[in-house]
Formats: structure tokens, sequence, C-alpha cells
């Protein structure tokens, strides 16, 4: 089992479990607790086990351009921007973010799919002159997430964090550690993640002092409420809500497709989804009572299956059970009650487009001062 540099401080501080074949922190004092303060405050993550894989060379661009749906070339160097891995099928390989810098790209790819992208990132590579690297030892990776973070992350750095706008990034120092900072994140709140490239497996002190120095001013934060977010945010996690079995289009990500985009893998196969409906569309449950979990039969309101839960929760700010699912597209317009079965009964809940959260009171698209009250919150009627 692998461990990030930080992992001492997890196992003094948190409940470590396997996690992608690494020690990771499922929680320090409980999942609500940490939820709560990443949307109303500051929470920090180790997000070091995610793969970081550096292509650089001449025909950078070119390989890029034909690895991923989204338009890099245009791009300045400075931006960052999400994207997806495809197959000839037009199958989600894996959901990753590009960072374009002036001499090359730094790609981030899900923790337990780093093997397999890098065989596809180099099997893709083959007609260009690019070379990969993957730096993921060489580096920590820590995210700094909620509507605090910038007052958190301030002091340890000489970047002007109020330039760096929503994915974009800067090359700076955090600490003692030469950085890149990106205003990126997935728990739906405004904040950062920084790589630091002095500190790694094999010397851990730098980053163990950064993170030190965050921790007293942010809350730690574990896997546990990761996943909470970015549910409550209507993010699609790898391995439950997309696989290579998923396609852009039924995924509700075929925004990522930049208009008019061609010679990317899965291009063709992508092209015909676009032509007609998906059989079925990715949507948010918010439930009237009940927690849903992956795999869950979603029914109409004659107990009619209709889909199938892929990523639920308890959701510490609504009180509610929420879940992502996939729905047969003619029963999946939003406002449309349903139901979920948990333990063998039917739960009644309502088909919603994610976030849960009112968004001028919450995530990154605030608007509003912070507010806890219930009233501020989408609710099922």
């Amino acid at each position: 089992m692998k461990r990030t540099p930080l992992y001492d401080f997890h196992a003094a501080r948190g409940r470590v479990v396997e996690f992608a074949g690494y020690d990771m922190p499922i929680w320090y004092s409980s999942i609500s607790e940490e939820h709560l303060a990443v949307r109303n405050h500051v929470g920090i993550f180790d997000v070091s086990h995610m793969g970081r894989v550096v292509v650089s060379g001449p025909d950078a661009t070119p390989f890029i351009e034909g690895l991923v749906p989204t338009s890099s070339a245009p791009q300045p160097a400075g931006k960052s921007f999400y994207t997806l891995l495809l197959n000839s099928a037009g199958g989600i390989i894996d959901d990753i973010v590009i960072i374009k810098r002036p001499d090359d790209y730094l790609v981030v790819v899900n923790a337990a799919n780093k093997a397999k992208d890098l065989e596809h990132m180099r099997s893709v590579s083959r007609p260009f002159s690019v070379e990969i690297e993957d730096i993921t030892d060489d580096s920590t990776m820590i995210a700094i997430q909620g509507p605090e973070a910038r007052v958190a992350l301030q002091p340890l750095t000489p970047a002007n964090l109020s330039e760096i706008k929503k994915f974009t990034h800067a090359r700076s120092s955090v600490g003692k550690s030469d950085a890149t900072i990106t205003r990126t994140g997935y728990t739906g709140e405004d904040g950062f993640e920084i790589i630091l490239y002095d500190s790694g497996i094999n010397d851990n002190s730098l980053a163990a002092s950064v993170w030190g120095d965050l921790a007293t001013r942010a809350s730690p934060c574990g896997l546990g409420a990761r996943d909470s977010l970015r549910i409550e945010a209507g993010l699609p996690l790898y391995g439950l809500d997309i696989d290579d079995t998923t396609n852009p289009v039924e995924a509700e990500l075929s925004w990522v497709i930049s208009k008019g985009k061609t010679g990317y893998v899965g291009e063709e196969a992508v092209a015909r989804y676009r032509m007609t409906a998906p059989k079925r569309s990715r949507r948010g449950i918010m439930m009237a009572e009940g927690i849903p979990r992956h795999g869950f039969t979603i029914t109409d309101i004659f107990n009619r299956q209709i889909g199938e839960i892929t990523s639920g929760t308890f959701s510490p700010l609504l009180r509610k059970g929420i879940g992502i699912g996939y729905i047969n597209t003619p029963d999946s317009q939003v406002g449309t009650t349903v139901q979920v079965v948990v333990r063998g009964s039917p739960n009644q809940g309502k088909i919603v487009k994610p976030p849960f959260y009112d968004e001028t009171a919450y995530g990154w698209k605030r608007t509003s001062s912070k507010d806890n009250s219930l009233t501020n919150l989408k609710q099922a009627s």
C-alpha cells in the first residue's frame, strides 16, 4: 500500500482506509462536520493520490488536441480545463483536468485510473514527438476548498491569489516549495489545488510543513466529505457515475466537446451519439425521506423501473438524502416525482438539476453572504 507525504498527519489524527492503492484519511472528526466546514468556511484535502503527468515536446499541443475533445490550442498558457479521455467507441476512459503551462501540459487523472490512462496516452502519442512523464511520486497535491480558501492560502504564497481566476493557474511558491497553484477543485466550492514539486514520497518535509500551516487556518478533511460535497454539487465520480461504457451525451458532459472540434479519439462515435436523444440521462434526485445508495432502483409512481442510482449520500447541508443516477430519458424531466427503492421500500423523491443547493448562497457562484438557514436551500416539495 502506498502512502502520501502527509500520511503521518493522517495516521495520527484521522481514520485511515485503503483507497486506490493508498492509505488515505476517510475523516478526522466526522463527515458532516468537515462537509459543513467546506461549505461555510474552508477545508483542506490531501489529493496526492491523484495522478500527475507532464506532457512536453514539440508536438505536445497537437498530441493533446488529438487526445481529448476539448480544444487546447486556442487556450492561452495559464488556462486549466476539465475534459475527458475517450475510447474509440466514445466511452469515457477517465475525466481529467489539463493545466496548460507555457512549455508543457500537466494532466491530472483519477488515482485508480493512472495506469490505464498512461497506457492510453502513450498509445495515442506514437505518431507525435512528445515526452510523457509520471511525476505523481515526486510531488504533493493539496486542495484548499471553501469560501475562505483564498484567506487560508494567501499567507503561504507571494502569488496574488485574487488574480488567479476560476480554471486558471500560476507558477509560484507555497511555503518553501516550488508550486503550481490552480483555481480548481471538486467540491462545488471556490478554492485552489496546489501541486508542490520540491516534495514527494521520498522527501515529505516541505509538504508536511505546508499542510501543517494550512491546518492552522482550515479544517483537515477526508475522502468522506470530499465525496458528499461532490455529490451535493452534482459532480460525477469515475467508476460509479461514469466509466468506459458511458458516453458524454448521456452523462450530461457533452459541454466539454468544443464546437467544430475534429480529429480526437472517439470523435466519430460521439458524433453519432449527438445525432439523437440518449436512451438514458444522468440526473439528480432529492429525496423526501430515505438515503439513496449506489445500485438502488429508481421507479416511477406506478412502480415501473426507470433507472438506477449511481451515487447517493445524506446531505449534511440539506439534511436530506440526495443521489445521482441514470433515468430513461423520456422519464427524466426535471421536477418529475419518482421513487427510489430503499431496502425494499419505495421512498419518494424528485428529479432535480444539480447542484442540489441554492447557488446564490453556496458554491463558487454564490452571490449572497453566507446563510446557514434552510430557507436558502432548494427544497423538495
